[in-house]
């Protein structure tokens, strides 16, 4: 197997995510797919969705082109090793402020010598193909992304050393929380929510790492704007927001025409 997103990612084109929250079947992979979506990710931090569900949806999304992530809650390190056993192809862990943080959650991801991950032999991942430990272990260590997301001005203020922690894949920006935080909630457009991005954006750029964002969807022009500054993956729509939007449009449509 491979890792199409990385390989997206490596020639500076632009990933495109659908995040999951209320979708429990593996058929949101094709719906993902089908929709033109890169990857998804199943957000664990803010959702009931079980680890059997998400593992579920993991395993199944690969084959249908579409590269599934998970955001566990903070620092759940056990979670996160059992979700990449399991059929993820990447963890994001949000709120990570300080390199010593990002080194714990880079290094829960990789085998040894680079981390520390549990020896798990072969997994979906590999079509469980009969390999030796050491084999197994460099090739899930070669197809899984790190994601690590700041959400606060602390991380924005450490992003250069934490994007410089070997096996942090990606830093993405959380723009939601980062707003909040900064006292500008919901204002991804401000001066202060770009100038913090900026320096995210340059950080990743000076250690080779990818930037991400997540909160702009349904804000295709700001979601342009941050692309031009350099990010290239994008959390681009979720599945409740999709059937709210969609669902409102409908019975309002409805009502309209019942009126005449």
């Amino acid at each position: 197997m491979s890792n199409p997103v990385k390989a997206l990612l490596a020639t500076d084109q632009t990933a495109l995510c659908l995040c999951i929250r209320m979708a429990r079947t593996v058929d949101v992979g094709a719906i993902a797919a089908a929709a033109g979506f890169n990857a998804l990710y199943v957000d664990m931090e803010h959702s009931p969705i079980s680890a059997d569900e998400t593992s579920a949806i993991c395993m199944s999304a690969p084959g249908f082109g579409v590269i599934p992530f998970v955001r566990v809650p903070q620092d759940d390190l056990g979670l996160a090793s059992r979700l990449l056993d399991g059929g993820a192809y990447g963890i994001i862990f949000p709120h990570v402020e300080t390199e010593e943080q990002a080194r714990k959650v880079a290094g829960a991801c990789l085998f040894p010598p680079r981390g520390y991950r549990s020896a798990v032999g072969s997994t979906i991942h590999l079509g469980f193909e009969g390999l030796s430990q050491s084999e197994a272990g460099l090739r899930l260590d070669e197809l899984t992304t790190t994601t690590v997301m700041i959400e606060t001005e602390l991380g924005v203020k450490n992003a250069s050393a934490i994007a410089a922690v070997d096996g942090v894949d990606m830093v993405m920006v959380g723009t939601a929380d980062l707003s909040a935080t900064m006292g500008k909630a919901g204002a991804l457009d401000s001066a202060e929510i770009i100038k913090a991005c900026e320096k995210v954006a340059a950080a990743c750029h000076e250690h080779g790492k990818t930037f991400a964002l997540g909160g702009v969807r349904n804000n295709p022009q700001l979601a342009a704007d941050y692309a031009a500054m350099g990010a290239r993956f994008i959390i681009a729509g979720m599945d409740a927001a999709y059937m709210q939007q969609s669902a409102e449009a409908d019975v309002m449509a409805i009502r309209k025409a019942i009126k005449g």
